[in-house]
């Protein structure tokens, strides 16, 4: 056949080549170019130490080398599968690129003229990729620098440390060919322990080889090759701060076989330059900051979850254990003593955390007063003792700004036998437990079961719900008139909270009572109370000047430290004098912080306020209270006022309080009267004052008025009626 093609023409082929910026699309124009300028059927090309030829027309199968290796020396015949014999021409890519074009027509042999084209085009081939290599190396340095220049930006501006770790690793991934990267520091308080500190593309269940390969590569002192079966294959190079080795970048390799020299150094290159990276001094004590909590010393939550994760993911036998820690009354020790008594008592839970476990167990705080341990091998039973020995430790008095202090702590438990489960989940599992646990009362121990996520999910519901209630307008204060027993007249009203929903209906305050305290809720909704009580006794004292109202105030409110001010506020904005108000008040309220809650109460004692013990008799009734408070009230507990007549020993009880409170020169008032020969009882015994339905039901403030103005909805019932 006739050859036209022109020195013109080869040039354009350059130049069609060398369009591309891609190795691949370069290959294939290449070919495409060759086999119709030679009127060939087939043609590819080999590159380096490929396997099969690349860029391949005229065959719908692969074409390994061997099945062209005549022609390679130097046949012109080869016979090709599903084409049978054919003419055949190569021609070396020269250019230091190993490799070459090849051809084949079926027809007629390749002239010399055609040959020596084929040669022509295969150094321009040759000749693209050189430049295209060299160009991707250029690029990858460049790629390599301005990651690291971001990596310096980063810390140069003291953004987080997470950013800057997730950037190396991120980094990393994309320059070795978006292969798995893993970051692998010391803990910088304990320098044995390995922490995950970042990772891009690697997969979680794999964090044992990420730790194997970094390992090695501190032991060795530089780079290692890492192969365990059942693991990806990885190289690790180990990473200095201040020079001294502190960790070190695991690579996974895409092929075990895979001897990439280049990527290998790249590796090392850039291990090298976080080292330079993470010795800056700032980025030193990030790192301890990021795993540490700065108030105690332990691990934080981002530490023990990566602890967490590494012994879930352990193929070693035995179940893992999480214990979940919630201090109780700790809110009510920050807020009465101030957070620097708070940050000591914190200190202090944790010294006792770290004497009561064992040299293996890990114990962190996860913020607040909230901590976690990490048990492994242990059964759930071994894992309640364990939890019952820390409850125990806590229980016992701390003291704290020369003060003794009591707390408690609830903690639930979670195991997982198997491995490859979820760190978060496990310890959302444990919190959930401790959920229980603080419900049942303080200084519990609960195991999480799997019912129990959808009583929390009702619970949150429920949470969600009180927490709009108060803008939504949902709650409402009655009135429960007080009595004066003798002669049936009015002598105040005791302010009852209401929570109307509009789908629950009417929730029992002692079921939403609790979850307002829990939740921090109460002192918002208590002011609430305190305002709707004194606008109405407002109103009512125009026609009543002598009317009083009592107002419950939970344990929470009275050692808040607005306490005080809030109750004078409602006062003055009502216009109301301190004497028209009753602070009710149980003797746990006086329990959380006595020396507070005495404070407090004798700066509204000389206001005028009037004090009174809420339920006497049935919590840890304590004489000295009566003597070292300013109280002006006793209220007789309802279990007591019940049995009144039929049992002796409540007969007896109630009796003595009278009897007390008469001699101290105290008011008492009997709560819970709900029949005739109850209130003839407590009248023959001395009691002046009472409450209950079957003197008056709880009324809503419009029947209130018309009771105090003369227009009663229902009438007093005096002892003379009965």
């Amino acid at each position: 056949m006739a050859f036209h093609w022109s020195i013109h023409q080869l040039t354009e082929y350059f130049a069609v080549v060398s369009a591309s910026s891609e190795e691949e699309v370069t290959v294939r124009d290449a070919v495409e170019r060759a086999v119709e300028a030679l009127d060939a059927e087939v043609g590819g090309a080999l590159l380096d130490d490929r396997a099969e030829l690349v860029g391949l027309v005229g065959l719908t199968t692969p074409l390994p080398v061997p099945s062209i290796a005549p022609v390679l020396d130097g046949a012109s015949h080869v016979d090709l599968p599903d084409l049978g014999p054919v003419h055949a021409c190569y021609a070396p890519l020269g250019s230091s690129i190993d490799g070459g074009l090849f051809v084949g027509r079926i027809d007629d042999p390749l002239s010399a003229e055609e040959r020596q084209m084929l040669q022509g085009m295969a150094q321009v081939l040759g000749l693209a990729l050189r430049n295209l290599r060299a160009l991707a190396e250029v690029r990858a340095r460049q790629a390599l620098l301005e990651t690291l220049l971001a990596i310096q930006r980063a810390i140069s501006q003291r953004e987080p440390l997470h950013s800057v770790l997730d950037a190396i690793t991120e980094g990393a991934s994309n320059l070795l060919g978006q292969v798995g990267i893993a970051l692998v520091l010391t803990d910088p308080a304990e320098p044995a322990n390995l922490i995950m500190a970042a990772n891009f593309r690697w997969p979680s269940p794999r964090t044992a080889a990420a730790l194997a390969a970094a390992t090695a590569a501190m032991r060795a002192g530089g780079m290692v090759e890492y192969t365990e079966p059942g693991e990806p294959d990885a190289r690790a190079a180990p990473v200095h701060v201040s020079g001294a080795i502190a960790g070190s970048l695991v690579a996974m390799r895409p092929d075990a076989s895979d001897p990439d020299s280049d990527r290998a150094s790249l590796l090392g290159a850039f291990a090298q330059q976080i080292s330079m990276a993470l010795t800056d001094a700032h980025t030193v004590e990030a790192m301890r900051e990021a795993y540490r909590d700065s108030l105690t010393g332990l691990p934080n939550r981002a530490l023990f979850l990566e602890r967490l994760e590494r012994s879930l993911n352990d193929r070693q036998p035995g179940p893992v254990v999480v214990l979940f820690i919630d201090l109780d009354r700790f809110k009510a020790v920050n807020d009465s003593l101030g957070h620097q008594a708070g940050d000591e008592l914190l200190t202090e839970v944790a010294a006792r955390l770290r004497e009561t476990l064992r040299g293996g167990d890990l114990a962190a705080r996860l913020g607040g007063d909230e901590f976690a341990v990490l048990l492994e091998g242990e059964s759930a039973a071994d894992a309640c003792r364990i939890a019952e020995r820390i409850a125990a430790r806590v229980a016992e008095p701390f003291l704290i700004a020369d003060r003794t202090v009591y707390i408690g702590a609830s903690v639930g438990v979670a195991q997982c036998a198997s491995t490859g489960a979820d760190a978060a989940e496990l310890l959302s599992n444990a919190d959930v437990a401790m959920y229980r646990a603080k419900k049942a009362g303080p200084g519990r121990v609960v195991v999480f079961e799997p019912a129990m996520h959808t009583e929390v999910v009702t619970q949150l519901d429920f949470q969600v719900d009180l927490n709009n209630a108060l803008g939504a307008g949902q709650f409402r204060v009655d009135y429960q008139p007080i009595v004066q027993l003798d002669s049936g007249g009015l002598y105040g009203a005791e302010a009852l909270l209401r929570w109307h929903h509009p789908t629950r209906g009417l929730v029992p305050p002692d079921t939403f009572v609790p979850v307002a305290e829990e939740i921090g809720l109460i002192t918002e909704i208590g002011r609430w109370v305190l305002r709707e009580a004194a606008g109405e006794l407002a109103g009512l004292r125009r026609s009543r000047p002598d009317l009083a109202v009592s107002v419950n105030f939970s344990p929470r409110e009275i050692v808040d430290g607005r306490f005080v001010a809030g109750v004078t506020d409602a006062l003055t904005a009502a216009g109301l004098p301190g004497s028209a108000l009753t602070v009710e008040l149980t003797e746990t309220a006086l329990m959380t912080d006595p020396a507070l809650a005495l404070r407090h109460l004798g700066a509204l004692k000389e206001r005028g306020v009037r004090i009174a013990l809420d339920d006497f008799g049935a919590g840890h009734s304590s004489l000295s209270y009566l003597r070292q408070f300013p109280v002006d009230q006793l209220k007789i507990a309802r279990t007591f006022v019940a049995g009144v007549c039929e049992s002796s020993e409540d007969r007896a009880c109630v009796k003595a309080i009278i009897d007390l409170a008469r001699g101290l020169r105290l008011d008492v008032v009997a709560d819970g009267i709900e029949a005739v020969d109850q209130l003839r009882d407590l009248v023959g015994m001395g009691c002046l004052l009472g409450q209950g339905n079957h003197l008056h039901r709880p009324l809503p403030s419009t029947e209130l008025r018309h009771l105090v103005h003369g227009r009663p909805e229902e009438e007093p019932l005096a002892p003379s009626a009965a």
